[in-house]
């Protein structure tokens, strides 16, 4: 079962244009973002599709790394570090971001939310190390 919470914060993102699929898996939920735009000049594509997932006790489980379509390189063909792993989820596979921004500060449902782990998302594919 989808957590309420969860719907309600996904169709914020909808409100901002992001269009996204639920598969549930047992406890786990994948969520993934259709046609993510990526920013210019550092990938070589515009967009590609995004994969995350949590559980059904979201929110007080958030997110931990991000996945995105396993073509995704940088422009000079290299990968962006941490991206060497390609995994297979949900019929697809799909090239893993191993970044864990909740090493250093745990999350915190009571501010943490998939809306600020998008931001967090788009922070990390901007710097494109």
């Amino acid at each position: 079962m989808i957590p309420e919470d969860l719907i309600k914060d996904l169709q914020v993102l909808k409100e901002s244009g992001f269009v996204c699929d639920l598969v549930e898996d047992g406890l786990r939920i994948y969520i993934v973002f259709k046609n993510y735009p990526l920013p210019p000049l550092i990938y070589n594509m515009e967009k590609t599709d995004l994969l995350i997932f949590t559980t059904v006790q979201y929110p007080n489980v958030g997110f931990d790394m991000f996945w995105t379509d396993e073509r995704l390189t940088l422009k000079n063909n290299g990968v962006p570090k941490n991206t060497e792993s390609i995994e297979p989820y949900i019929g697809k596979r799909w090239r893993r971001f191993s970044y864990h921004p909740f090493n250093i500060t745990p999350w915190n449902p009571s501010k943490d939310s998939i809306i600020s782990y998008i931001s967090y998302i788009d922070q990390r594919l901007n710097k494109g190390d």
